[in-house]
């Protein structure tokens, strides 16, 4: 996975200087994601694509277990233009993080509040160019157990463009790569798509429209909507 990072990290950088929105580069970006799954030995199945056109633009949120499912969610949804809102500390990574700033990708400073909101007011021209945002609304990777708290920024986004949420449930990538090493194994992944949540005229009902989407990413994956009130980090 490193060596091929190293290969298509660069010729996306590159792709992303041929367009304006980097959508070249992320077709080639599939690339790589495709191979991913095929070095890990992973199995996707994919449901509930029936609940989506590739003619609209959504923000799609998802349940997050593991970095395994950046890979299993783009590639479930690779007829959409995906872009991820990612924090602040994947720049860091060699070569990942050069081609995720110029993808044009939505970097999030969570210790920044006003740069965090003028951050998302950019990403609204980005979905009315046709782009769709993967949001994982926890902020962080959870567990099997249950959702943790959501982040707002996200929801305000959506409500704001009045563009459609997606929830998605994703099972099996904790198993596949736990969140406490990168050990990688084999076995299945589920990625579940629900029906488009409508926040058009909606502005004023953002806790209303977080219990909805919650409650649909929760019966998707097979977790509580709410977590156990336990560290993260206990053995």
């Amino acid at each position: 996975m490193v060596l091929n990072t190293l290969f298509f990290g660069p010729v996306v950088a590159v792709a992303c200087s041929l367009d304006r929105d980097a959508k070249l580069a992320y077709r080639i970006s599939l690339g790589w994601i495709r191979l991913n799954l095929w070095v890990s030995g992973c199995r996707l199945h994919v449901r509930g694509l029936e609940n989506v056109s590739r003619s609209e633009q959504y923000v799609f949120m998802s349940n997050h277990l593991s970095n395994a499912d950046i890979v299993a969610i783009a590639w479930a949804l690779r007829d959409f233009q995906l872009r991820w809102v990612a924090k602040k500390e994947l720049l860091r990574v060699p070569v990942f993080g050069w081609a995720l700033r110029t993808m044009g990708n939505v970097i999030i400073d969570r210790s920044n509040r006003m740069e965090a909101i003028r951050t998302y007011a950019a990403a609204s021209e980005r979905i009315a160019r046709g782009i769709c945002l993967m949001v994982f609304p926890e902020g962080t990777r959870g567990h099997e157990d249950g959702l943790l708290p959501f982040k707002k920024g996200s929801f305000m986004l959506a409500l704001e463009t009045g563009t459609p949420i997606v929830p998605v449930g994703v099972v099996g990538t904790a198993r596949i790569l736990p969140r406490t090493g990168w050990q990688v194994e084999r076995g299945e992944v589920e990625v579940v798509i629900g029906r488009p949540i409508p926040t058009a005229g909606r502005a004023a009902e953002r806790d209303q429209v977080m219990k909805e989407v919650r409650a649909a990413i929760a019966a998707l994956a097979g977790v509580a909507a709410e977590a156990p009130a336990v560290s993260l980090d206990a053995p």
